[in-house]
């Protein structure tokens, strides 16, 4: 049997770089590749362009790639470049190497829309709201149909609502986190969209845990929601953290931020999930815990 190498894109990310982490803390050799990679086992590429991805591969020859590169906000056209484009040279370039690399590729629950039920399975259908859930769409129905077409083994992981405190302030839970955190005194404000809204929330340690498991399974399932099948209220959360802080929150509404679709529930359903033996139970109380962790 192969020793596994695994290629772990966008290495710098929010995902990345605690994947590689653990990876390399389990002794097995991995790469990371980004646009300002540095140090051992670490390589520069734009993998919007074929020709490093091509250069990429031949340099590494990995026996399992985890495609994590991808933007979340921009137009449709740009979503396309950084979603679509970038695992579609992905899966060319494995596809071209004399022994083809397994790809896992980060999806998203945005692809599923909304579910008439508010919980998506593997196999419910995805009718992305949002020009992000589109563009994730996209690139994963164009990988896998390039995988039936060329036998490039394809495994899909949509993780849920991903919590950590290094979300980005530009997410529904940065925000919060962050407007919470400039200001101090016993009462606070912040300004927002929704937060009546149902998610299933993950912590990012659980993601990780997630995709570190499947990079080294021979077989991993072709769809795999990274959820925990709970559903909690966002406002929730943020009253748990306003506690956590001892604090009172005030919150106002911001009509352009509460304008953007969005689904009212989505929930995932974590039986296949259950079915590798991987589970995280979060409370809003626990997911407040990891939003004002040890970065605050």
């Amino acid at each position: 049997m192969i020793d596994p190498k695994i290629l772990v894109t966008g290495a710098t990310g929010l995902i990345g770089m605690p994947l590689l982490a653990r990876l390399r803390a389990q002794g097995v050799e991995a790469h990371g590749v980004s646009r300002t990679a540095s140090g051992p086992f670490s390589h520069v590429a734009d993998l919007s362009s074929a020709s490093d991805v091509e250069e990429l591969m031949a340099q590494v020859e990995p026996t399992t790639i985890v495609h994590l590169v991808g933007g979340t906000h921009g137009d449709e056209r740009l979503l396309h470049e950084l979603n679509a484009r970038t695992l579609t040279n992905v899966m060319h370039a494995a596809a071209r190497r004399s022994r083809c690399p397994m790809v896992i590729a980060l999806g998203s629950a945005a692809e599923y829309g909304e579910p008439p039920d508010g919980v998506a399975s593997e196999s419910s259908p995805t009718k992305p709201v949002s020009a992000y859930g589109r563009s994730k769409l996209q690139a994963t129905s164009l990988a896998r149909a390039f995988s039936d077409s060329n036998g490039v083994p394809l495994s899909v992981v949509r993780p849920f609502n991903i919590v950590s405190p290094r979300l980005p302030a530009d997410s529904a839970l940065g925000n919060l986190r962050r407007q919470l955190l400039q200001q101090t005194g016993p009462h606070r404000v912040v300004r927002c969209g929704r937060i009546d809204v149902v998610r299933d929330f993950v912590p990012l340690d659980f993601v990780v845990d997630v995709l570190a498991a499947i990079a080294l399974v021979q077989d991993p399932p072709p769809v795999l929601n990274v959820c925990s099948g709970t559903g909690i209220v966002l406002a929730d959360v943020l009253d748990a953290m306003a506690t956590q802080i001892g604090a009172t929150v005030d919150v106002e509404p911001v009509p352009e931020l509460i304008a953007i679709p969005a689904p009212l529930r989505i929930v995932g359903d974590p039986r296949l999930l259950g079915e590798l033996g991987l589970s995280c139970e979060p409370t809003p109380d626990s997911l407040a815990r990891v939003l004002l962790g040890p970065e605050r």
